[in-house]
């Protein structure tokens, strides 16, 4: 993921700085001028999973899966043949942090040989803190 700063957010961090010295002079800076630069520090994105399992059981096996990063310009394809998936259950994904947003319908089995569908599909998401 990129982490570079926008020249809003920069100016911000600067204004802050600047801000912060005049009142460390001062001798007024305190708790609430540390929760600022804390708020400035933190940034969280949102990144997302899309899992296809075989059934809509979060303890299906996983048949693809996408994860989409919170990067301007990123493109993400499903790979039904990538040799590795992130997860082997959407369960395993939930243990590790994942939180679905959105299950799958839950109407009877179809074979996607028939529908351009790859499984059931999940999606799932995470709120990372990053820093610029």
């Amino acid at each position: 993921m990129s982490d570079r700063t926008t020249d809003s957010e920069a100016e911000t961090v600067e204004t802050w700085v600047t801000e912060a010295r005049r009142k460390v002079e001062e001798g007024t800076f305190g708790p609430p001028d540390l929760d600022r630069m804390v708020s400035l520090y933190n940034r969280t994105r949102q990144r997302l999973l899309y899992v296809h399992a075989g059934s809509p059981s979060i303890y299906s096996n996983v048949v693809a899966a996408a994860l989409h990063e919170p990067v301007a310009g990123s493109i993400t394809e499903i790979d039904p043949m990538a040799p590795e998936l992130p997860y082997e259950t959407v369960h395993a994904a939930i243990v590790d942090g994942w939180r679905v947003i959105h299950f799958p319908s839950q109407q009877a089995f179809f074979d996607d040989r028939e529908i351009d569908v790859i499984g059931y599909e999940f999606i799932l998401e995470k709120l990372e803190n990053y820093h610029d």
